[in-house]
């Protein structure tokens, strides 16, 4: 199963953001639950889709390009060679009736019109004008991009040259590339034997998931996007110039680039995963599955890419935003089998909260997020409108509602409803408003000397108050009041006998217990 072969949890360049609330005890107790699980999505057949294939780089190339005159400039001749991994090298040699050449960019432009400026520098030496982009280290290779010049002279008159297009080609290692309608492949160093068929197995998965995704998201992508697998870490490191020490890296997706480059599964345990009751064995792990592994990362990497496409920087949480990258892809693991495992060892954490992906629950196993997002959209989807609710969803996220609201706004449910349904179906007991923000579960409570919207005056002791994230005995700090300030108090009440304040200090709101509030001895 794909479940934990995974080696990276990071999409890259997509921005995620997480809003922390508390979660409940891994403690509670949960409910039994019979029934079967609903159904995995299902890919559409697909066989026999059209490819090419050919073998690519492993040559140190020059590419030249030239130009018609414009006005009173001769644009010249523009010569293009690959340095990777430190860059590439543009030059160009303009000339113009109105003077000497003062100013030349060059402009890259990708995937979806981003613009990337490089200005070039005159080289006397051999009369012409070099850009050197990425010269840095860390572009991926085959990055495909259109670029020109903006030139412009001494009397102030300006042009740009014609777009051309080119991929940053690595002129030291020759890769095969299979193209077909959807995506762009290229790999090195396994598969050799016989190309051929993962080109043809590419093409297909990619058509097979295409009427899902079309359906889900509502469009298709805007570009052809690409796909890079290394070989192994090392390949991949060499991409930087230098070598990395973080083993658990295994990629990344940038929308920006509108590509993934991934590192090909190693024969062997993921990181911290030798206790994980669903990981392979290394013995197990043959050359022919850990290349299918590339199939069903690539559909979900590219679900990435649709989900800037559609929703823009509005991916939502981590769940959300990974769990549709599984309910997407090829292989989207058995995520109920291990949820429901997981409900007899521990609790989940609230959706409305952070579900953790890079550290072992109780079963020895990372990536809760990818398993609780796609089981909540597969239930979610099978129960309230197919892919036509995701469509919808996809798009009120698109247009800034949060996905809380835009579940709510499509089902007419509060989301906390739903989410306990979900929870019961897999046999976790239900959450209550109170298990989400502790706020609502205090008890009221009336002081004779303090009421909401005093303001009061902290005391000289302690120096320094901690403000808590919530009223519990042991919560997380979210700041700290210094002594003597005037604060105002928003909110209170009393929880096992004990009386908490929620105050605003200096613009810091958090929770008090009284004792800090008014001192010891009133």
């Amino acid at each position: 199963m794909k479940l934990f072969n995974r080696l990276s949890i990071s999409v890259g360049l997509l921005v995620l953001t997480l809003i922390a609330v508390t979660v409940v005890s891994l403690a509670m107790p949960v409910v039994a639950q019979e029934g079967p699980d609903l159904p995995t999505p299902t890919v559409f057949p697909a066989e026999n889709t059209p490819y090419t294939l050919e073998v690519v780089g492993g040559k140190d190339e020059t590419f030249t390009f030239s130009y018609a005159e414009q006005e009173t400039f001769k644009p010249g001749e523009t010569t293009v060679t690959s340095e990777y991994p430190m860059g590439m090298r543009f030059t160009v040699t303009p000339s113009s009736t109105n003077g000497d050449i003062t100013e030349v960019t060059l402009f890259i432009v990708l995937v979806h019109g981003i613009q990337t400026r490089f200005p070039a520098e005159w080289d006397p030496d051999n009369n012409q004008w070099v850009a050197l982009p990425w010269d840095t280290g860390g572009q991926p290779p085959w990055t495909t991009f259109d670029f020109y010049w903006y030139i412009r002279d001494a009397s102030g008159a300006y042009i740009e040259t014609p777009m051309n297009h080119m991929d940053y080609f690595d002129p030291y290692n020759e890769w095969f590339r299979s193209e077909s309608d959807l995506l762009v492949l290229f790999w090195r160093d396994f598969g050799e034997e016989d190309p051929d068929t993962i080109a043809q197995k590419m093409a297909d998965t990619m058509a097979s998931i295409q009427p899902r995704k079309v359906a889900g998201f509502g469009i298709e992508l805007s570009y052809k996007p690409s796909a890079v697998i290394f070989p192994d870490q090392e390949a991949f490191a060499g991409m930087y110039g230098s070598g990395i020490n973080n083993t658990r890296v295994a990629g990344f997706t940038s929308s920006d680039l509108g590509m993934s480059v991934q590192v090909l599964r190693h024969a062997g345990y993921a990181p911290t995963q030798e206790e994980c009751i669903w990981s392979t064995k290394p013995e197990d792990w043959t050359m022919e599955r850990r290349i299918n592994t590339i199939y069903s990362v690539t559909t979900h990497e590219v679900t990435h890419l649709y989900q800037f496409d559609v929703q823009g920087d509005a991916y939502g949480y981590l769940w959300w935003s990974e769990g549709q990258a599984e309910y997407f892809s090829t292989a989207p693991g058995k995520y109920d089998e291990r949820l429901r495992h997981l409900a007899t060892l521990q609790d989940l954490p609230s959706l409305q909260g952070d579900v953790p992906a890079s550290t072992n629950e109780a079963d020895g196993c990372y990536a809760l997020a990818y398993d609780v997002g796609a089981s909540f959209i597969n239930w979610l989807l099978v129960n309230y409108g197919g892919l036509e609710l995701h469509r919808q969803i996809s798009e009120e996220l698109h247009f800034g509602t949060s996905i809380f609201e835009s579940i709510e706004k499509l089902t007419g449910k509060p989301f906390l409803e739903i989410e306990n349904e979900w929870r019961v179906y897999l046999g976790y007991k239900p959450l209550t408003a109170g298990d989400l923000d502790p706020s609502l579960a205090l008890e009221p409570y009336e002081d004779p000397l303090i009421a909401v919207g005093d303001k009061i005056t902290l005391p000289a002791l302690p120096a320094m108050v901690p403000l808590g994230e919530d009223p519990l005995p042991r919560t997380l700090a979210a700041g700290t009041c210094f002594s003597n300030p005037e604060v105002e108090v928003l909110k209170m009440g009393q929880s096992e006998g004990v009386a908490y304040f929620q105050i605003n200090c200096m613009g810091m709101i958090g929770w008090v217990t009284r004792d800090k509030l008014v001192g010891a001895e009133q």
